[in-house]
């Protein structure tokens, strides 16, 4: 009985482990969505006018 309630709270550990890593890469990718766009208004005034 003991061993069925370990791989449960292993279970709930690594679906915690799982989810926490998932909202880090999500804000991670937020930040380098944020930046590619900041970067892009930087260099607009550089690049040559098209046409």
């Amino acid at each position: 009985m003991f061993v069925i309630w370990l791989f449960v709270g292993l279970g709930a550990a690594g679906l915690l482990l799982v989810g926490f890593l998932a909202v880090r890469v999500f804000v991670a990718a937020r930040g380098l969505g944020a930046e590619i766009e900041r970067a892009k208004s930087r260099m607009d005034p550089i690049r040559p006018p098209e046409g």
